[in-house]
């Protein structure tokens, strides 16, 4: 297992210099790979099947005994809430459903595709009844017609290779979504707890503030405290009193956020606050299995990659039709010139091999095959941009991480002396050493600091959440 926290640095080398060298060796003759990539890819075979999808960078890196049945992550955290909108997310999430059936039309129309390679036709019956100068006649027919043509220039096996990468492509979308949807509903989660610890403490000190206005005002009223005290202490308890809209709507945003990634309504999430989601899930390290393999089946880069050999086959395809067409047509069953009523006396066959070459529209033809030949440079050009932003998400997300630590820590310190500086101001109050509004003072930069500890921790979760998306290549399937 792989500390990402402890050695960032390290893991992010490593890291980039493998998805470099899979960019040079995977893409160095795209249009040759097109072709002996889609041969060797299970996932393209007749049966396909998600659980058997095999991505090429995988095999390139040579981890076949990689699991695909990885942890999933988000139970680390023990909420049986969490668990169960995850799982309603990926059930029910309008987008993924979207998604898998864009999949499923792929897949058909790969089908659709693959029967080209068969003779086309069908049933024919005709009948005719014409007059010409006083002369009837009549003529029918009824048979089998058909046209197969002969692929000797590629033209139809490019067009499959352009289908089957279309829909690995579209599998790899329905992932990405699925990896979205799954990090967002965490963070939503995770986000929403944390504003409802936030408010749980402002609330607390809205009753300090209180109570303490209670007491400031009969010693006003007594004559041993001035009104100054008690203005500042108003002015406090609004201040905190204020937050809380905020809070509450932030919190309702939220809710909103987790009823559209569980296509649900903001009114129908009802969730209810863990404290110990903080308290337990902080100091456990995060840790994700080859994190080279991670970030090298992200499906944005899958993505990137069928989009590139899809274009690549469309290539061969606008350069297959330059040349000519190659047919054979066919008709078998029974004529009848004299007479509507058929007999087996009437049979008939032919076979017609045809040649169609448009030569004359050569130059049209042309342009359109280097104008694909430039779509397919420029997908190679973003399958090699979406390497490297894959590349630069991940390293953000470490330096997220490790900051995140070191900002919690800091916020800890920070709130132990508030905290120390808030008991011996209260003490010395009370022992009438310093005045209330040193006291007021010390209480203002305690809750300061213990809502600056409580954003840490959210941060900190939440730099965990993104890495765990930045590495989503083999949980994310």
């Amino acid at each position: 297992m792989n500390n990402l926290y402890t050695k960032p640095k390290a893991v992010w080398t490593a890291v980039a210099t493998s998805l470099l060298l899979a960019a040079c060796s995977s893409t160095t003759d795209y249009q040759q790979q097109a072709a002996t990539e889609t041969a060797k890819h299970s996932y393209f075979s007749d049966n396909t099947n998600t659980q058997n999808y095999s991505h090429p960078l995988l095999q390139q890196t040579g981890a076949s005994d990689l699991t695909m049945k990885t942890k999933q992550w988000w139970l680390n955290y023990k909420s049986e809430q969490l668990n169960a909108l995850v799982i309603n997310a990926q059930q029910n999430n309008l987008n993924l459903q979207s998604a898998a059936k864009r999949y499923a039309a792929a897949q058909q129309r790969l089908g659709a595709n693959k029967a080209q390679y068969l003779p086309q036709g069908g049933l024919n019956a005709e009948a005719t009844r014409a007059s010409v100068a006083n002369q009837i006649t009549e003529e029918a027919s009824f048979g089998l017609g058909l046209t197969w043509q002969l692929d000797l220039f590629g033209r139809i096996s490019s067009l499959v290779d352009a289908a089957q990468a279309a829909t690995a492509s579209a599998y790899e979308t329905q992932i990405a979504i699925n990896t979205q949807v799954t990090a967002g509903v965490v963070r939503s989660f995770i986000e929403w707890q944390g504003l409802t610890l936030k408010q749980q403490i402002v609330q607390a000190q809205i009753d300090a503030l209180n109570e303490s206005v209670d007491v400031l005002q009969a010693r006003v009223d007594e004559g041993f405290a001035s009104h100054l005290d008690l203005d500042r202490t108003y002015a406090q308890l609004n201040q905190q009193l204020a937050i809380l809209p905020q809070l509450q709507t932030q919190r309702f945003n939220l809710q909103a956020s987790i009823a559209v990634l569980t296509a649900t309504t903001p009114e129908q999430i009802n969730l209810s606050f863990e404290p110990s989601l903080f308290s337990d899930n902080l100091a456990a390290p995060l840790q994700i299995k080859d994190s080279k393999q991670a970030l090298l089946l992200r499906p944005e880069i899958g993505q990137a990659y069928y989009q590139l050999m899809q274009q690549t086959a469309l290539s061969d395809s606008a350069k297959a039709a330059l040349w000519p067409d190659i047919s054979i047509g066919g008709f078998a069953g029974l004529l009848n010139p004299s007479n509507i009523s058929l007999s087996a006396d009437d049979d008939a066959w032919s076979v017609t091999p045809s040649i169609n070459w448009s030569i004359l529209s050569w130059p049209a033809l042309q342009q359109q095959a280097e104008a694909q030949q430039t779509l397919t440079k420029a997908a190679y050009d973003n399958y090699q941009h979406s390497i490297i932003e894959v590349v630069a998400e991940s390293q953000v997300a470490l330096n997220n991480l490790s900051q995140s630590h070191k900002l919690t820590d800091y916020a800890g310190t920070r709130l132990s002396y508030a905290d120390k500086a808030l008991t011996q101001a209260q003490a010395m109050y009370e022992e009438g050493q310093v005045p209330y509004l040193d006291l007021l003072s010390a209480r203002q930069d305690a809750l300061l600091a213990k809502q600056a500890a409580v954003d840490a921790k959210i941060n900190l979760m939440l730099a965990k959440v993104s890495t765990y998306k930045a590495f989503s290549g083999v949980w994310s399937r």
